[in-house]
Order: C-alpha cells, then sequence, then structure tokens
C-alpha cells in the first residue's frame, strides 16, 4: 500500500458532520410482501415524488427482479409493483440508471454461476430488450458484477478465475452483448461499483483490490481499459477489513461511497459487515465517515450497500435475512461544492452536480456511437494468483452467497434464490415519442403474507459462522 496514502488517511479520518449533518435510524420499509427480498437498489423517483426500490423476489409463479414504488416515509407501494426480468434460476443483480433516466441491468444464472444476462428498461420501467451475455462459459464468475452505463460505455465486468482479470461486455441498446477489452489491477471485480468521470475522461473502479481487508482500491482506466491510475487506501483505520463498495456517487467536488467493514472484535455471521458511508477527496481520502447500520454482534450483519440522492437526503439501502434496510442521511451539498443542484438526478444530467454526457436515446431506438478511434489495446496479463486471502469458491461466488442454505464464506450474506422473496417531472406531448417503446416520455401507471416469515427461518438455519 501506499505509505503517502495510508498516512493521509489515518490523518483525515474524521467523525465530524461537516459533510454529513444527520444520520437516521436504520430502519425497515413498511409495506406488505417486504420480506423474501434482497439485492436491493434505490433509485430517485422524479416523476411521483420519492424512491424507486428494485429488489429480487418470488412473486409466486418464479423468482425475478422487481421494481415498486416507496415514499419519502419509506412505504413501500406493492400494488403498483413491476415486474421486470425473471429466469428459472436468476441470481445475482447489478443494475444502473443510464444518463437519458433508462436503465441497464444485468443477472447471473444456475449455482455454477456460469451464465449471465442482460435486460434494459425505460425511464418507467417498461422492459425494452433482454439478452444473453454468456451462457454456460465456466471460465468467469457471473455474480456480483460491476455494471455501467454512461455515455461512452455501458457494459458488465466478469471477473476470470484464471488470472483474476475481468472480461468487460458491452450491452447495446438491443441487449446484445460483445467483448470489447479487459480491466486489470483491480483485483476480483465481484462487489465493485464502477462509473465514467467526464472530467477526467476515464472510468473509475472502486474495489475490493487484492483482498487484504486493510482497505479499498480505486482504479482510474483510460478509454482503452488500460491502468492510468490505481490507488490502494484506508476509509477508517480502526476497521479490521474494508469491501464491498457498491455505492459510487460523485457529488461536486468530493466522492461518496457506501461499503461495507467490520470493527475489530465484532463478528457476523456469514462474513457480513456494517454499512459505512465516507466522503472522500479526489486522492481518496477521507474526509468524514459514518456507520449506518445497526447490527448486532455475533448475528447477521449487512450486505450489499447501495444509495440514491435527491437534493441534500441521501438514502442508503442493503439487505440483511431477506428484508431491506434502508438509512436517510442529510448532505451539507455547500460543503460539497454544489451551489445549485435539487435533483440528485436528471436525464442527460446524470448523478450528481456534474452534467452528464447524452445516452443512447430511446425515443430514436439507436444507441450511441461508442466505439473508439481505435481498438481497444490488450491489457498485459499479471500473473496467475491461485487464492485471495479472502478466498473464492470453485463457483466463483464473491462474499455472502449461499446455495441450497450452504453459506459461500467468501460472499457477505447473500442468500440464494430461497425466495418469497424522473426523471425530468415534464412529459414530451409528443404523440410520435410516446408511441415509441421505452422514450421515457409517458409517466408510470402504476394481504401482508405470513408466509414470507418462514424464509427468516430458513435464512437463519442456513448462516453460520464463519
Amino acid at each position: 500500500m501506499n505509505a503517502l496514502f495510508l498516512a493521509l488517511s489515518l490523518a483525515g479520518t474524521a467523525h465530524s458532520q461537516t459533510f454529513i449533518t444527520s444520520v437516521g435510524t436504520d430502519q425497515v420499509p413498511s409495506g406488505r410482501d417486504v420480506g423474501g427480498l434482497n439485492w436491493v437498489r434505490i433509485f430517485n423517483n422524479f416523476e411521483d415524488g420519492g424512491w424507486w426500490l428494485t429488489y429480487h423476489w418470488d412473486n409466486g409463479t418464479g423468482p425475478g427482479y422487481n421494481a415498486a414504488p416507496m415514499d419519502n416515509d419509506f412505504v413501500v407501494d406493492m400494488d403498483r409493483r413491476i415486474r421486470l426480468a425473471e429466469w428459472p434460476d436468476i441470481k445475482d443483480h447489478g443494475i444502473s440508471r443510464c444518463p437519458d433516466g433508462s436503465f441497464l441491468h444485468a443477472y447471473s444464472l444456475s449455482v455454477e454461476n456460469d451464465s449471465a444476462r442482460s435486460a434494459r428498461y425505460s425511464a418507467d420501467w417498461e422492459i425494452l430488450a433482454e439478452g444473453w451475455i454468456e451462457e454456460d462459459v465456466d471460465e468467469r464468475a457471473h455474480n456480483d458484477m460491476p455494471l455501467i452505463c454512461s455515455s461512452p460505455l455501458q457494459a458488465a465486468a466478469f471477473t476470470n478465475h484464471s488470472d483474476m482479470t475481468a472480461t468487460i461486455f458491452e450491452i447495446d441498446a438491443e441487449a446484445n452483448a460483445t467483448i470489447v477489452g479487459s480491466l486489470t489491477g483491480a483485483g476480483h471485480v465481484g462487489g465493485s461499483a464502477w462509473t465514467y468521470s467526464e472530467d477526467r475522461d476515464q472510468y473509475l473502479l472502486m474495489s475490493n483490490g487484492d483482498f487484504s481487508g486493510t482497505g479499498l482500491r480505486g482504479t482510474w482506466y483510460n478509454r482503452d481499459f488500460s491502468v492510468a491510475e490505481s490507488v490502494d487506501f484506508v476509509v477508517k483505520p480502526d476497521l479490521t477489513r474494508h469491501f464491498w463498495p457498491q455505492g459510487l456517487m460523485r457529488l461536486g467536488d468530493y466522492w461518496l461511497i457506501a461499503f461495507l467493514g467490520t470493527e475489530p472484535d465484532i463478528d457476523y455471521l456469514a462474513g457480513d459487515g456494517d454499512v459505512y458511508v465516507a466522503v472522500l477527496n479526489d486522492d481518496f481520502v477521507t474526509q468524514e465517515v459514518h456507520k449506518v447500520s445497526d447490527n448486532v454482534d455475533g448475528e447477521v450483519g449487512s450486505a450489499r450497500p447501495n444509495f440514491a440522492r435527491y437534493g441534500d437526503e441521501l438514502v442508503v439501502v442493503w439487505d440483511k435475512e431477506f428484508l431491506p434496510h434502508v438509512v436517510s442521511l442529510r448532505l451539507d451539498l455547500s460543503a460539497f461544492g454544489v451551489t445549485s443542484d435539487d435533483t440528485g438526478f436528471a436525464p442527460g444530467g446524470g448523478d450528481g452536480d456534474t452534467p452528464a454526457d447524452e445516452g443512447y436515446d430511446p425515443c430514436t431506438e439507436t444507441a450511441p456511437d461508442t466505439s473508439e478511434p481505435s481498438e481497444p489495446s490488450e491489457p498485459s496479463e499479471p500473473s496467475p494468483s491461485s487464492t485471495d486471502s479472502a478466498g473464492e469458491d470453485d463457483d466463483g461466488d464473491s462474499p455472502g452467497s449461499s446455495i441450497g442454505g450452504a453459506i459461500d464464506e467468501d460472499e457477505p450474506g447473500e442468500p440464494n434464490s430461497i425466495e418469497g422473496d424522473p426523471m425530468d417531472t415534464g412529459v414530451d406531448g409528443s404523440d410520435d415519442c410516446a408511441k415509441k417503446k421505452g422514450c421515457g416520455c409517458a409517466s408510470a401507471d402504476t394481504q401482508n403474507q405470513p408466509w414470507w416469515l418462514v424464509f427468516g427461518v430458513l435464512a437463519a438455519i442456513g448462516y453460520r459462522r464463519r
């Protein structure tokens, strides 16, 4: 690890409230059928206010991914639930909002994690396209994939078992996948976050790095996927482990990240952790960090953190024991250098204060030309690594997945598929636009079941100490 960055991180770690002025209570959203959910993500809902909660759940006909509106009091309206991709052995999920307000979704299949599919949804969750990324390919771990949906690249990446590089699959408007390059230097990319920086014209992958547990790794990639810079850094020195940094957001002059961490002498079942939110500067030096989850030592911890922002409110979500958890944080936008922002996202404006570039336009049913001036160069491959300090099972699962009730000790508390489980407020009145599939110009129209409690019992049986 770079000694300078470690020293800066040690010195810069703060518990002040300069950037994050208040942290709410860890709570489970209310509403029927909130049990049996996992792989939870959140997006702001500009059309109706509040939020969109997306999650993996079995609706009685089989497992699949879903979206439902959630209001500002964290009440989920399951009467307006929308069924998205579904498949008999659907498993891990990655989903990202694109610059035009539409969504890109990738998910893995099968116990072996040897397959993956993709889907595209309009801004109001109409299914636009679905397709295969790979099928029956055991060379890569297809679970917990980082996903990016930006103007220059809309893709998913999967770790190769042989050398811990990651193969990049670009996904077009019809959900067709093409290999366009590889990522080196980031370690196992499962559980990572991936974004594009317009300021640097580079991609940033925030990952677990070498799984040493002492910190995280930020790897900058040029457009041809060559490594521009790699920084190992410690967010909070008194944590014994940093991992699963799946929340990543540029806000003004700083970075917001959400990740899992474990404190000394704290042991959660299945290798889970607590959820932390940190503010980092451009050198990834910690400006402020807060623990936002409330877990009990020796019991089940948190898994798969994610967040979304509307104005000065940041809502963090994760799943725990087949239940979604949420907490609201208040931000001082002026401290971030944001002087005029009340959205957190607008089509063509990206997440945060910095305007994003244009994504593909569903109203034209065409994707932008993302070709590069030259073919991506083939990065040099490091010597194959037989093991990580955190390990990797034969099926390629990273920390937290469980298959048939057995916990993969490498992945933080990821249950298997035992489910019970804005956009701009203006509406384009063009009839031609409205007739086009997924153009995002139409507004979304949109019995407590005691059986979900069974899943809590099943989950408890399936979990065991590491």
